[in-house]
Parts: C-alpha cells; sequence; structure tokens
C-alpha cells in the first residue's frame, strides 16, 4: 500500500477496468446530453476525471474529488491547479467521499476507489447514511473498487455474510461457493446491509449492470451499480443473469462462477 506521502500512480488496467464499465453503464442507462455531477476518490492525480473529460465533457459538468490524507491532500491541490490552468474546476475536498453533501440536482457519477474491502468495518453504515439522506439516489451510478487478493477467512466471511448466504440459499459447508459469492458479490451485499439497516430496500432499486477484475498491484475488482426508485431483493441483485463479468488480464468475458 502506498505511503500517505506517496504519489498514488495506477497502471493502465485500472483505467482499462474503469473505462469498460463506464462504456456499459452509458450503453445501458447513460442519456446523451445530460449532464452529470462526477464525485470521485480521484486520489493526487485525478487521472480518472481527464478520462470521463474525453468521453464526453457533460459526465463532468461539476466535479467533486476527496481526499482525507493531509500528505496526499497536498499532493492533490497540485494537481487540482494544473487542471484549474486548462479550464477544469475541481472542487477539493480535505474529508472522506462518505461526507458528501448533495448540492446538486444534476445526477452523479460515484467512483470510490477503496484501498481495501468494500465489506467489514463501518461500510454498510456509511452507505446507508448516503441512502437514506439520499446523497445517493434514483438517476445515480456508483462505481467501486475493491481487493480481491486477500480475505480474513471463510469462517469470518460465514459469520459476516451468514444472513444473507442463508437468504441467498447457500450451502454455506461449500468453500468454493463461499469462496466464488464472496468475491463477486460482496460489495453487492454490503450495499444491501446498507438498504437494510434504514429499512429502504423497498424504495431503492440498486442493480449490478457489471464487474471487471483486473491487476494493478494486487487482484482488484470494480463493481458497477445504477440506482432507481423501487426495490431491491437480494435473490435477484447478487444472482442477476444480466450482470456481465470481464477479465482484463485475458481480455474476454468470463462467467460469474469463475470470476
Amino acid at each position: 500500500m502506498p505511503k500517505p506521502s506517496e504519489r498514488l500512480e495506477y497502471g493502465p488496467r485500472k483505467y482499462a477496468a474503469l473505462h469498460l464499465l463506464l462504456a456499459r453503464w452509458i450503453r445501458l442507462y447513460g442519456e446523451p446530453g445530460r449532464k452529470y455531477c462526477y464525485v470521485t476518490l480521484g486520489g493526487t492525480e485525478l487521472k480518472d476525471i481527464e478520462s470521463l473529460r474525453f468521453v464526453d465533457l457533460e459526465l463532468t459538468s461539476s466535479i467533486c474529488s476527496y481526499e482525507s490524507n493531509d500528505g496526499r491532500f497536498k499532493l492533490a491541490q497540485g494537481r487540482v491547479a494544473e487542471l484549474a490552468a486548462s479550464g477544469v474546476t475541481v472542487e477539493l475536498q480535505h474529508a472522506t467521499l462518505f461526507s458528501h453533501q448533495r448540492t446538486s440536482d444534476l445526477p452523479h457519477i460515484f467512483f470510490l476507489d477503496l484501498e481495501g474491502i468494500c465489506a467489514w468495518g463501518d461500510y454498510d453504515r456509511r452507505f446507508g447514511d448516503m441512502f437514506q439522506n439520499e446523497v445517493i439516489r434514483e438517476g445515480d451510478c456508483l462505481l467501486i473498487t475493491s481487493h480481491l487478493g486477500h480475505h480474513p477467512g471463510l469462517d469470518r466471511i460465514r459469520e459476516h455474510f451468514g444472513g444473507e448466504f442463508s437468504v441467498l440459499g447457500l450451502d454455506e459447508n461449500n468453500n468454493n461457493i463461499v469462496r466464488n459469492v464472496f468475491r463477486r458479490a460482496h460489495p453487492s451485499m454490503t450495499l444491501f446491509k446498507a438498504l437494510s439497516l434504514n429499512g429502504i430496500q423497498s424504495e431503492l432499486a440498486l442493480r449490478c449492470f457489471g464487474i471487471v477484475k483486473y491487476r494493478d498491484g494486487a487482484p482488484m475488482g470494480i463493481y458497477g451499480y445504477a440506482v432507481f426508485s423501487g426495490n431491491t431483493e437480494l435473490a435477484t441483485f447478487v444472482g442477476d443473469d444480466d450482470t456481465n463479468y470481464f477479465d482484463i488480464a485475458n481480455g474476454q468475458l468470463c462467467r460469474a462462477d469463475s470470476f
């Protein structure tokens, strides 16, 4: 993991994965000519902002980037100044993205480029607050990265996601099934926990439109979600046949059970 004062320079595989998911979201749900607010954990380099601007300037009609680390925030300030000199305005916040306050009626694209695993800790509560307070709401796109290279053990996975596994009817004694469902669906199950904490799973519908695995120093996955008004049922959410899976290393689609 990079030191707090180091630049966060990611390789091309991360951006290839991001572009694939962004392209799929645009094809399925994006509205041509619609303005969007882009909210990101842009790190120190903010390369993702430039990627979106290449696709369509309207995707970055408004830009908010978050960095809570003191050293990285100072580095990001320099990059924001460079972008400003070329006419790109970025609102840089010395805070966590989970503190974002919605000040625009524009639909939002959120890119949460997390350094760890999107499970455990208090991610369910943090996402739950964002859903409950309508920081994330219908019409938005949510892109989340999560570490795939390690986990705290299958017993811990069973303990944390036991309720979700029960609803899904999984054979928890089958290590391969537990491992596979965790790899491809732990952010989805975390988001479902977030909705359930506030009892709003019958008010918001989440749909996972694609998942891409890649390697950038360590195995990673990026998960894409569209948000609608409606109802989120866990089994449909996790087992959606229309969720596409892609392996950057092989350059091809892959099956859910081999993700």
